[in-house]
């Protein structure tokens, strides 16, 4: 008895529904932005033994794959959302035993999706990389990457959707924990596989999975031992197409909305494959550094999703609006302070990626830096309004959003890099923010969202 009080008093110490608004994004935002920095570290890892010991042709067949696998990961990372929305409503409501339920057929949903998804990028891959045009002097290379890291993609789709869980009730620690074990591990593998073994790329592809899968596990056994109302018995365990129901009607609509976005960035980095490798390797460095420059606000603005979901759960429809105007004013003024830092930095963090005699690719990579970087408050913004519109549920809006996002990076993309170059191109990802935040901002102030429930 004894035991199972102090248990969910753990689990209310993530209850966002009441206390100083500030202090709970902050203090939720920040185990999240540390897990975000490791998980940077083992990606950005990744680039920099195979740009400084490898070459600029084995960073650009890692760049090459950028768009599939982030596709590949935004697809079930809309999917997992929805367990974090589904979820976050019904601890604002009180409804543990129902929160139990939930968790058992979110990981039924999230073996299908590792099945699935395993089978479509190991046979896929290659057509995959022809259709975008990928330079034949990488293009086996890229390939190989996404055969070995989208094959295994259980371990990052189980890692996720235990952090999906986690974060409905206000927990974003324990991810970090194992996250911080799958970054450190992913360091170590890189430098045995490329440094000691000479792998290469497809080195670095198994130390990504292998890192994934032990965190994966480790996260979910944990998760379990620590939260008495996340275990389900066998009769909960069963699929129940009512909690399913629940959780695909926000996740599909999500899935497919993150899908068409990477469809989208396919396009692009189609465009950017037709200007031949250096400059792949060029917009690979320019993604690399934009993770580094948004990470702070992106977590705080990922943060108000809980938020939104938990009050929007109770009931709190004011206590939502507060922290709206709390949650663009620190995002925004991060973005600022990014843009700044990132702007003037942008040759010392290049050199993080690039050869020092690499002048051309270098050159092209500050000036895509640069440009890219006078948007992110942009960015940050319609971060906090998607979140929140996902967190109440409202996943139309944020479909709506995206599909204007999409057409404008898309469709800019296409037609001016044939009149302007491929300068045209490091523009029209920003334009695409700006319109698709005036969408979201507008529909989010007209509150149609309070009417609605999952």
């Amino acid at each position: 008895m004894e035991k199972e009080i102090k248990e969910r008093a753990e689990v209310r110490q993530g209850d966002m529904t009441e206390g100083p608004i500030l202090k709970q994004l902050i203090m939720f935002a920040l185990p999240l932005f540390i897990g975000a920095l490791f998980q940077l570290m083992y990606n950005m890892t990744d680039s920099i033994i195979l740009g400084k010991f490898v070459g600029a042709d084995a960073l650009a067949a890692i760049g090459a794959t950028n768009t599939t696998t982030f596709g590949l990961l935004q697809v079930a990372v809309g999917v997992t959302n929805a367990f974090t929305v589904v979820l976050s409503h019904q601890f604002g409501a009180k409804q543990e035993e129902r929160m139990k339920k939930t968790v058992s057929n979110s990981l039924w949903i999230t073996a299908v999706m590792s099945v699935l998804l395993g089978i479509g990028m190991f046979f896929g891959a290659e057509p995959l990389m022809k259709l975008l045009g990928t330079p034949k002097d990488i293009i086996n290379q890229s390939v190989v990457y996404i055969q070995i890291y989208g094959g295994l993609i259980a371990g990052q789709l189980f890692y996720n959707g235990a952090s999906a869980i986690l974060k409905a009730l206000g927990d974003s620690k324990t991810p970090l924990y194992f996250l911080i074990i799958c970054s450190v591990l992913n360091v170590i593998l890189d430098l045995i596989f490329v440094l000691i073994w000479n792998q290469g790329v497809q080195g670095v592809a198994w130390a990504t999975v292998i890192s994934q899968i032990i965190s994966a596990v480790l996260c979910i056994v944990y998760m379990f031992k620590k939260y008495a109302v996340l275990r389900f018995d066998r009769k909960e365990a069963a699929a129940d197409r009512k909690i399913m129901g629940e959780i695909l009607r926000i996740g599909i609509p999500l899935g497919l909305t993150n899908a068409l976005l990477a469809v989208g960035m396919m396009v692009v980095t189609g465009v950017v494959n037709s200007f031949g490798s250096d400059i792949v390797a060029v917009y690979t460095v320019g993604g690399k550094v934009n993770q580094i420059a948004t990470v702070s606000f992106g977590q705080l603005a990922f943060s108000f999703a809980v938020f939104a979901g938990q009050n929007f759960g109770a009931e709190k429809y004011d206590r939502i609006m507060k922290g709206i105007k709390k949650a663009l004013f620190m995002v925004v003024t991060l973005g600022a302070v990014s843009s700044v830092v990132i702007f003037a930095g942008a040759k010392q963090v290049s050199l993080l990626f690039l050869k020092a005699d690499e002048v051309g690719i270098l050159k092209d990579s500050i000036q895509m830096i640069r440009i890219v970087s006078f948007f992110y408050v942009f960015l940050g913004a319609i971060w906090v309004y998607n979140n929140a519109l996902r967190g109440v549920g409202y996943v139309k809006a944020t479909i709506l959003s995206s599909m204007v996002e999409l057409f404008a990076k898309v469709g800019l993309s296409i037609c001016f890099a044939k009149i302007f170059g491929y300068v045209a191109i490091w523009y029209a990802e920003p334009i695409g923010w700006i319109l698709g935040l005036i969408v979201s901002s507008v529909i989010f102030h007209r509150k149609k969202w309070m009417k609605s429930s999952v």
